[in-house]
């Protein structure tokens, strides 16, 4: 037990009592962090966390959720609902790549615009980072570098992978798995999600989660011990908003703003956290809008600072620069719009100018290209009407520059 103290007890009918995995003193410590969580939320919006010991998966703290809130579905156990995990998925994807051999974390990739068939996945932003490294992308949670690996992979191997990790995506019936997993596209639970990153946590071996004391089960093998090590610590990373150091943490937001989601794990623990609204419609928290950053880490980081220190090594990501060239000295810049400008006719074309970097550029307005001739160094763009739009240029290299305008 993390904290030295005896199991938890629950009682139960007849008169008897079962014991359970529960450590009584950080179950009472992680309930009363949800309860000051929930009286932050939207009405009917509720919570689930879990916290499990990374090595013998046994839970030692579970919130199900508001319980006896009837407005808030509290006679539920959310740890068992199945939601979108989003972007929280991603880790599990990346260690299944460096396993194949298709990326490390310091391999370039590019962040562009790009289509697969019919489906062409945005960020979150909807702007694109150009190149950058494949740690970063994890951490920045790029989308369409995580589409990419998919597409190399195969989202039948994928799924493969995470059944074996203890959590199997759930997709609707006669559904086969497509591109979409690599942005959590099918349904999960919070018990499933903390199953998995334990196993990522545990040099890639895979056990489920136990409540109740007993023999565990064998581990099996989910990812190569090197890749799991890998991607786990590609995430360890200071908090936003200031906590313990050396935690591997994730967030991820479903489509839409309905699932709020963020995991992490230092060297003996993992912990899970979700937030929504039980019914399934989207979560709007404050005027930014629910995410994982902003909605269910501060409560993981919480959470995290009641148990025990036990920090994890980060991945020092080592990049070999590529030998200069005259173009390649010349940084891309944009030179008009420059940042901030204000724009004064909606109706009148804007010529886009950009400086340096190597041809052919790609210009774009708030992720859509626009059409140019490869060796020119502008593009042509005329603003459908007022508002702010923001421009990036794009070079063959990969690299991006970009600029935040307004037209009145």
């Amino acid at each position: 037990m993390p904290s030295g103290q005896p199991p938890a007890r629950t009682p139960r009918q007849g008169g008897g009592r079962i014991g359970t995995t529960l450590d009584l003193p950080l179950q009472r410590a992680v309930e009363a962090i949800a309860a000051e969580a929930l009286r932050g939320l939207p009405e009917r919006a509720s919570l689930a966390i879990l916290v499990a010991d990374l090595r013998s998966r046994e839970v030692r703290a579970l919130v199900g959720g508001a319980f006896g809130a009837e407005a808030r579905a509290g006679a539920l156990d959310l740890t068992r609902a199945i939601r979108s995990p989003g972007s929280a998925l991603k880790p599990a994807l990346y260690a299944l790549a460096f396993e194949a051999g298709l990326a490390a974390p310091e391999t370039l990739i590019a962040d562009l615009p790009r289509r697969f068939g019919a489906y062409a996945p945005e960020n979150f932003d909807r702007g694109f980072a150009g190149r950058i490294t494949v740690a970063d992308a994890l951490r920045q949670s790029l989308n369409q570098p995580a589409v990419a690996l998919l597409n190399e992979l195969g989202p039948i191997r994928f799924a493969a992978a995470l059944k074996a990790a203890g959590a199997p995506p759930r997709l609707p019936p006669g559904a086969d798995p497509s591109l979409p997993l690599a942005l959590g596209g099918f349904g999960t639970t919070l018990r499933d999600m903390v199953a998995l990153y334990a196993a990522l946590g545990d040099a890639g071996q895979a056990m489920p989660l136990r409540l109740v004391p007993g023999p565990p089960e064998a581990r099996r093998p989910a990812f190569a011990p090197r890749a799991a090590a890998s991607a786990t610590a590609v995430l360890v990373q200071p908090f936003p908003g200031g906590g313990p150091p050396g935690i591997a943490w994730k967030t991820g937001t479903s489509w839409g703003g309905r699932d709020a989601w963020a995991l992490g794990l230092d060297a003996r623990h993992v912990v899970g956290v979700w937030v929504g609204r039980p019914d399934g419609t989207p979560l709007i928290h404050g005027s930014l809008g629910a995410t994982g950053a902003r909605t269910a880490l501060p409560i993981l980081a919480r959470i995290i600072e009641r148990l025990p220190p036990a920090p994890r090594e980060g991945l020092p990501v080592r990049l070999a620069a590529p030998p200069p060239t005259a173009e390649a000295v010349d940084r891309l810049r944009l030179t008009f719009p420059p940042p901030g400008a204000v724009l004064a006719d909606p109706g009148a074309a804007v010529t886009l100018r950009a400086a340096g970097g190597r041809r052919p550029l790609t210009f774009l307005v708030d992720g859509t290209p626009l059409p140019a001739e490869p060796a020119r160094r502008e593009a042509a763009w005329t603003p459908p009407g007022p508002g702010f739009y923001r421009v990036t240029v794009l070079d063959a290299a990969g690299a991006a520059a970009r600029a935040e305008v307004r037209v009145r």
